[in-house]
């Protein structure tokens, strides 16, 4: 998603124009003002003709159809793996951090005692001997 200050732009920018004919033709592509930008702009008169022929087009609306639904699911899929990623991480750290504390204990207190409170196997705390 992008943010574009619009009152940031200089009133004489070329790209003040074209931004305010892109946002009128997102906005509304059938209305007056697009009609006649559509004179002047050849970008907004190719965009609108697109527009006009995938809408008739039933085979390139398909194709249209597929290919977002095909985008919605890699981002989907990329962040169930970003959230699976961070998941496993954060238990990373957990269990790396039960090590330093059981390894901390080992010279005062008995294996089982370590293995109860850091939550960590009698055999990982005896690896740690």
């Amino acid at each position: 998603m992008h943010f574009i200050e619009i009152p940031k732009l200089s009133n004489e920018s070329d790209e003040k124009d074209m931004l305010m004919a892109w946002t009128e033709f997102l906005r509304n592509p059938e209305s007056k003002k697009v009609r006649s930008l559509e004179m002047s702009i050849e970008e907004i008169r190719e965009a609108k003709d697109e527009l006009i022929r995938m809408s008739n087009d039933e085979k390139q609306r398909e194709i249209y159809e597929m290919r977002a639904k095909i985008l919605k699911d890699k981002v989907s899929a990329l962040n169930e793996a970003e959230r699976k990623g961070i998941e496993k991480g954060i238990q990373q750290g957990i269990e790396q951090k039960s090590i330093e504390i059981a390894k901390n204990l080992l010279d005062i207190l008995d294996d089982e005692t370590i293995a109860r409170k850091t939550g960590l196997s009698i055999d990982v705390i005896k690896k740690l001997r």
